[in-house]
């Protein structure tokens, strides 16, 4: 609005000074002075925001070590949680499932945890004391069907009879029945087998497993193990992989407003990745402890973004049809996961992020 009164204020004096007859150079001067006011408008106007300067909140956080956390290694490197008053702890996990198990339990003080939607769902039988409260980056690339072609196995169809390893209880059991069913493949001619994700690429290159179900940096590990005995098979319109921030609805209700502060700096972060693509591909590749070549590799599979859409609604309740459909629960009733969704966070901060109908 300042910005608009100065031009208007500029656009009055110089009729004024035309109206008037004056001459060349005075008219000139009055030109330059209104320009200078609302240049110096537009800089106040666009100035960043003053650092968040009450309470410093102690805040933990458990996260999986991978690519699709990329906002929370941009925010920690750039000290945006610091600007918003946040003393952040950050705890590292080898899946997002291990870290809601840990904040569900109670184990290591975890206030927030980073999960996709499948542990999400298998927590949510028999328990309504967490929230989801933002959804910030999504894939449909990130999970990966990866062979050894020793098994005999190049296309799909290979799979039969095969062993697939995968971490049971994560979107990549889940996945992995899709991808099944899609290429007409029966899941009952495959053997599913439980391993953690870092141990996965070792599984698959000793002949432990046929194939595997796996996201990054793991991928890029079992493509570098294999070599020319490395296969991908085509998965990429199988699903839409989104990981989200989750906490604790008595952490919600006593602590909104930390919420909200994690999220401004999350958005910060978001925004900073979409401006300077290479410098934040260079800051996950070091948070990672990973050349930067393989971060670029698979960078653009993966969006950056805050948002609690209607879709993560309907791909939940679609995954927990298919874990009380497969007697994976004991469960008969797809819950009501709107009770699960925390909006006054995100609706703070980003509402025009949020879709979810309710």
């Amino acid at each position: 609005m300042k910005v608009q009164q100065s031009f208007l204020l500029m656009g009055e004096v110089v009729g004024e000074v035309v109206g008037k007859e004056m001459d060349k150079k005075r008219l000139i001067g009055i030109v330059i002075v209104a320009a200078a006011v609302a240049l110096a408008s537009y800089l106040w106007f666009t100035q960043k925001q003053p650092k968040y300067t009450g309470p410093v909140e102690k805040v933990t956080i458990g996260v999986e070590s991978s690519l699709l956390p990329s906002s929370i290694w941009v925010a920690e490197n750039k000290g945006y949680f610091e600007e918003e008053g946040l003393d952040l702890t950050i705890k590292e996990f080898d899946s997002g499932k291990a870290s809601l198990v840990a904040m569900l339990s109670g184990d290591g003080g975890i206030d927030i945890s980073a999960a996709a939607p499948t542990p999400i769902m298998f927590n949510s039988f028999g328990r309504e004391n967490f929230y989801v409260f933002g959804t910030f980056a999504y894939a449909y690339e990130d999970i990966k069907v990866i062979a050894n072609k020793d098994s005999g196995i190049t296309d799909v169809n290979g799979l039969i009879g095969k062993k697939i390893g995968t971490l049971m209880g994560s979107t990549g059991e889940f996945f992995t029945e899709a991808f099944l069913i899609q290429n007409s493949v029966s899941p009952n001619n495959v053997e599913m087998v439980n391993i953690a994700p870092s141990d996965l690429p070792e599984a698959l290159n000793s002949g432990e497993i046929d194939a595997q179900v796996i996201w990054e940096p793991h991928g890029t590990t079992a493509k570098d193990l294999l070599g020319d005995r490395y296969i991908r098979l085509p998965s990429a319109d199988v699903y839409k992989t989104t990981f989200n921030f989750l906490t604790m609805k008595n952490f919600a209700n006593e602590k909104p407003e930390v919420l909200r502060r994690f999220l401004k700096a999350i958005d910060k972060a978001t925004d900073f990745i979409k401006n300077n693509k290479e410098e934040a591909q260079e800051i996950t590749a070091n948070r990672l402890n990973l050349q930067k070549e393989d971060i670029v590799l698979h960078w653009d599979e993966f969006t950056f973004e805050l948002s609690l859409e209607q879709s993560f609604i309907t791909n939940i309740e679609a995954e927990t049809r298919w874990a009380i459909n497969n007697n994976l629960t004991s469960a008969t009733e797809v819950p009501n996961y709107l009770d699960f969704i925390y909006l006054d966070g995100l609706e703070a901060v980003k509402p025009e992020a949020v879709t979810i109908i309710r």
